[in-house]
């Protein structure tokens, strides 16, 4: 296997390692509880200990053969966790699985780095690898509804996807390299937009379209098995099309976004968010949850693309994973209690807040033009 092929694998498997556990054990922890904040909590607590252990998992000083190690061992424990609280194991079996997920995922995140510093040249970013790690998270996924089921089916993805990423890591070490990429996971993946980048209300559409994620994401489990019921529309193909809308406008209009303008990508992200928001505060049932799932994932894929191809809209060189990790936590505690307060009008409120301050701060841009003198 070439080097490009080596690293798209690579990224594939980490993206399939974030998204499925990101709604798997968010599934598996609201089958073990009717509370949302609890359930919540404990994806946020997975988001803490991913942060954290990228922190570690990422550096170019962790030696191949103890990354190998690590992923064989986590791997183990994580499926053996998996499947005891499938089965009715307890709080603390899912914990257990939890962390091993999380000690897997930043792992991964290492094993990307180390491919991408292994090639002479810059790869492009890693959009279709990061598709077919939805598509494989997407088939883990589809019985949200069946813990036992569930359970078996993420224990089998994590045990072929960690003995992929052995065998995938590099044997040497990388040489002459920052000691971190600008977001810590995924080899500069994940949405890590520069400091101060809210002080332009300019921007805040694409901003906030790179947030969209998050409520959908907290909510996708409780979306699949609670909310789908009594409709037509079934749980997995709710997952699948929330996945389709993250990545199939990345994958499809890539190479026009890397042409865009800041004020085009802006213009975009606020119809889509606001198309979203009007589907679901307006559209009947099944509709509203599919055209938000529609219009704010497709918001998300521009705006995370947009990112990768502009420098000018990344993080910093070796910003911390940690702070981006706290950040979703906290995020996705308040979806949590939000959902928990007001039930599906909590995951409302959200999208359709989104959708309204990216409305807001696209006209303010486009009255500052107008009176913005000349010259």
């Amino acid at each position: 296997m070439n080097a490009s092929l080596r690293l798209t694998a690579a990224r594939g498997a980490a993206w399939a390692l974030l998204l499925a556990g990101w709604v798997g054990l968010g599934a598996l922890a609201l089958a073990r509880t009717t509370d949302a904040v609890a359930a919540c909590a404990l994806v946020a607590a997975w988001l803490l200990a991913l942060g954290l252990a990228a922190m570690v998992a990422t550096h170019d000083d962790l030696r191949p053969w103890t990354r190998r190690l690590g992923l064989v061992a986590g791997a183990a424990t994580t499926a053996a966790a998996l499947l005891h609280a499938g089965s009715d194991g307890g709080w603390i079996a899912l914990v257990v699985a939890l962390a091993g997920w999380a000690g897997l995922t930043a792992l991964a995140s290492g094993v990307v780095r180390s491919n991408r510093l292994a090639q002479a040249a810059r790869p492009s970013p890693p959009v279709v690898a990061a598709s077919l790690g939805a598509a494989c998270a997407a088939l883990a996924l589809a019985d949200l509804g069946d813990p036992a089921v569930l359970a078996v089916r993420l224990a089998a993805l994590v045990g072929i996807l960690a003995l992929l990423l052995a065998v995938l890591q590099p044997r040497e070490r990388p040489r002459g390299a920052p000691s971190r990429c600008r977001a810590g996971l995924f080899d500069c993946s994940l949405p890590a937009w520069p400091t101060g980048a809210w002080h332009d209300v300019r921007l805040w559409p694409v901003l906030l379209a790179g947030l969209a994620m998050l409520p959908m994401m907290a909510a996708l489990p409780a979306m699949a098995v609670l909310w789908c019921r009594g409709t037509s529309v079934a749980p997995q193909a709710v997952v699948g099309l929330h996945f389709a809308a993250m990545f199939l406008p990345a994958v499809l209009l890539r190479s026009a976004i890397s042409h865009w303008s800041s004020r085009r990508l802006a213009a975009v992200c606020t119809a889509l968010l606001v198309a979203g928001a009007v589907a679901l505060l307006w559209a009947p049932a099944p509709a509203d949850m599919l055209g938000v799932t529609l219009a704010h994932g497709a918001a998300w894929s521009l705006a995370w693309t947009g990112q990768l191809w502009s420098p000018q809209r990344r993080g910093r060189q070796g910003a911390s994973p940690l702070r981006a990790a706290v950040s979703y936590a906290l995020l996705t505690l308040a979806v949590g209690f939000a959902v928990e307060r007001l039930g599906p009008v909590g995951f409302t409120l959200a999208h359709a807040g989104l959708g309204a301050l990216a409305l807001l701060a696209w006209l303010y841009g486009a009255v500052s033009r107008r009176t913005m003198p000349a010259g």
